[in-house]
């Protein structure tokens, strides 16, 4: 077994959502949106980035002043959420790409979902399965 695939199995076991929630903030949320909530149907409902093209519309769809969205803010934020094991980064590219974490998308997304509701103060309702 590869050193990656060993962390990666230490990933899955060690995200624990309650533990993550102190660390994150409501842009470190935006962005872990931008990487796992696309609204398109499962497989295409994550997106990898390159940082340019992130800043921009991050700064474009959220209103964010200038200085609060810049490059070096939102490539510091984003090597935090890499270091958390939130998304991961091509290695040795010019530009930057970042990627979200396919074995733990559903763990992001509903640490995303749990932040709403905290923010919000209101408990997300669960979906009826029909059968």
């Amino acid at each position: 077994m590869s050193q990656t695939h060993r962390q990666c199995e230490l990933a899955i076991q060690e995200l624990d959502i309650d533990r993550l929630m102190p660390r994150l903030d409501r842009m470190d949320i935006l962005l872990l949106k931008r990487f796992y909530v696309t609204g398109r149907p499962h497989p295409d409902d994550t997106s990898s980035y390159v940082l340019r093209i992130l800043v921009d519309e991050f700064q474009r769809d959220h209103r964010i002043g200038k200085k609060a969205a810049s490059y070096h803010t939102i490539r510091h934020r984003l090597e935090n959420l890499r270091a958390l094991g939130l998304i991961g980064k091509i290695p040795m590219t010019n530009p930057t790409v970042y990627f979200p974490l396919d074995h733990i998308a559903t763990d992001i997304k509903r640490l995303i979902l749990k932040f709403a509701a905290e923010l919000v103060g209101v408990v997300p309702m669960r979906r009826k399965v029909e059968m």
